[in-house]
């Protein structure tokens, strides 16, 4: 038979019954229990109520209580499916109590629900609680979650999850439940908590905490995770909760990385803001120490043949890479060695060099020597600070470097960048360069030997090398570089003779220019005329748009493939994709970019003082390549 049965403060018959029912295991041990059976549509007792009610108690202790449906004031959803089992045996009892797929969503409305709970858009929560009372030994309870369909999303948009599973089991015994051990497994879904993001659905990640509450600190003494064997973790964390945000203080004590997993799980979509995802990387790293505040403390570090290559840019790969470091230990050998190591297609071969390191630092111990095209680069000093070493609490490493070029093969280097073949050697000094909060600064200035001449980088400045829409500001002088050599380079046609030049407020956005001024002139101090071939006579007066191709045509000009100069010059100030041209003198109409000498005379001049940057740019491009070009291409 069903009733409905309200629970009054003052303890009816009805009252009576229910509660004998379900604390009869509470009797003596091994005795034998009267066989009951209890039903009722609904037992309400002040804001709380259970409806659709069943219970029973069999002689040999096992008593059960299920309830279809429990409300509870405040909560916008009722809790679906509701259990209770145990038994009481030989001085043993052991209660079972059971939640079946409770939607978190119901949980909404309660004062006494945490903020970040409102977060939830979805989910739901299999929960069961066993308490255990063996003989002679203290109350065991264990707590066993399973979570399912999980979906939040804070206002912020720092943390997120979408179809997120897991199971959580916490067990202690009663005396000491302020100090649980916890266990469990995330199974699949997504998770989302501040940069990093997992994508479960390629495998779990299994985890084990040893929390202790006491006042209003949590310690968590013991953590360990661990994800499918490409990520183990262990240390331990505290929290304050007595400041407003709560204080958290978190030490690693040993991290082991296994690629291409760890790469592919964790650190690939955190590079990304480099542009450093999409990299193949295998092999392994191991590190044991202490992290803690942001900073190194101590730690053994090994790297074991890991490789990492950038297969969809192609910008960089090192191979074999090896290493053990003790940093802070200056009696012990640090060491990195390398089988392979290629910069775009600048191959720099293989290498191994001493280091000292310090806890999230570590320098090169003597200069380091590469062969490079068939010339040498040689390092002078190399130290990186890795984020949260020595001071360096910002998200990039910071880098510094001394270095020096030896009679590098122009036309190898030039051939690597897939620019015009160079001829000649490169030679230059780099007295410094620094990388640091993701900007890479040059101390002073870049010394290169080219073209007979010199070239000098001061200023240069590149923000987000690796990132996305990378900006470089520099300021470039070129003195007494030999023009044949340049030209010869390209299919221009020959001009002789020496040039000086500039490109000043140098501006490039994810490395097209975007603002400069430039020049490229004859020296002050050059005397007598120098040559120029009729193709470059002809490729100069097209770029400018001038006469001079016409009269290039006449019958007595067709007997002259060479002529003289006295001085030439074209400049160009770029701003909004537009070139404002000037040259070596000019009138009301025309800019003089080169003044003839000698007989035949040939004068090129610019009529056009304003050019499209883009089309002039494709014009260089044409004329370089031997092309035949006309204005308005």
């Amino acid at each position: 038979m069903r009733r409905n049965f309200v629970i009054f403060p003052n303890n009816s018959i009805a009252d009576y019954c229910l509660i004998t029912a379900l604390l009869l295991f509470s009797g003596p041990a091994g005795a034998s229990y009267p066989e009951i059976r209890f039903s009722a549509n609904s037992i309400e007792h002040e804001n709380f109520a259970m409806h659709q009610v069943e219970a029973q108690l069999n002689p040999a202790g096992g008593f059960q209580l299920d309830a279809a449906r429990i409300a509870v004031q405040g909560m916008e959803r009722e809790i679906k499916g509701f259990s209770v089992e145990g038994v009481v045996q030989h001085g043993q009892y052991s209660v079972d109590l059971k939640f079946t797929r409770m939607e978190l969503e119901t949980l909404k409305g309660l004062d006494s629900l945490l903020p970040e709970l409102n977060w939830l858009s979805r989910g739901y929560i299999d929960a069961g609680l066993k308490y255990q009372q063996p003989p002679d030994s203290p109350p065991l309870i264990t707590v066993q979650l399973g979570i399912g369909n999980i979906g939040f999303d804070s206002p912020d948009g720092r943390f997120a999850a979408e179809a997120l599973y897991a199971d959580v089991k916490v067990s202690a015994l009663l005396s000491e439940w302020s100090s649980p051990g916890i266990t469990g497994a995330i199974r699949s879904g997504e998770l989302l908590i501040d940069d990093l993001y997992r994508d479960f659905s390629g495998g779990g990640m299994e985890f084990a905490l040893k929390p202790e509450w006491r006042d209003d600190i949590t310690d968590i003494r013991s953590i360990r995770i661990t994800d499918n064997h490409s990520v183990n973790v262990e240390g331990r964390a505290a929290v304050d909760s007595r400041t407003d945000s709560g204080s958290w203080k978190i030490e690693i004590s040993r991290l082991d990385l296994e690629f291409p997993g760890a790469y592919e799980r964790y650190i690939e979509p955190v590079a990304a803001a480099w542009t450093l995802n999409g990299l193949a990387v295998t092999g392994s790293i191991a590190w044991s120490g202490q992290w803690s505040g942001g900073e190194f403390t101590s730690g053994d570090l090994g790297i074991t043949d890991l490789s990492i290559v950038d297969t969809q840019r192609q910008r960089f790969a090192v191979t074999g890479l090896d290493a053990r470091m003790r940093p802070g230990d200056h009696a012990f050998d640090s060491r990195l060695a390398w089988r392979g190591l290629l910069l775009g297609r600048i191959n720099l071969g293989q290498g191994e060099v001493a280091l000292d390191s310090e806890p999230g630092k570590f320098a090169i111990v003597q200069p380091l020597v590469l062969d490079v095209l068939d010339g040498r680069l040689n390092l002078h000093e190399l130290s990186v600070v890795l984020p949260g070493g020595s001071g360096n609490v910002a998200g990039d490493p910071d880098i510094h470097l001394k270095a020096d070029l030896e009679e590098m093969d122009m036309e190898q280097l030039t051939a690597a960048f897939g620019w015009p073949t160079f001829s000649g050697k490169i030679s230059g000094q780099i007295p410094g360069v620094s990388f640091e909060d993701g900007v890479l600064d040059v101390e002073g200035e870049i010394l290169v030997n080219v073209f007979d001449g010199l070239l000098t980088l001061e200023d240069l400045r590149i923000e987000r090398p690796f990132g996305v829409l990378p900006s470089l500001a520099a300021n470039v002088e070129a003195e007494n570089l030999d023009l044949e050599l340049l030209t010869s380079t390209f299919s221009f046609g020959r001009i002789s003779g020496r040039i000086d030049g500039y490109v000043r407020d140098l501006r490039m956005l994810d490395w097209k220019p975007v603002a400069f001024d430039a020049w490229l002139g004859t020296p002050q101090n050059q005397k007598g005329s120098k040559g120029i071939s009729r193709q470059a006579v002809n490729h100069l007066t097209t770029l400018g748009g001038g006469s001079a191709t016409t009269a290039l045509t006449s019958p007595v000009m067709r007997l002259f493939n060479n002529f003289s100069y006295k001085r030439l010059g074209l400049g160009c100030r770029m701003e909004n994709n537009i070139c404002e041209v000037r040259g070596v003198a000019e009138d009301d109409v025309s800019v003089l970019i080169m003044e003839g000498a000698g007989v035949p005379k040939i004068t090129i001049r610019v009529f056009n003082r304003s050019v499209d940057w883009p089309q002039l740019l494709a014009q260089l491009v044409a004329a370089s390549e031997g092309e035949s070009i006309k204005i308005g291409d």
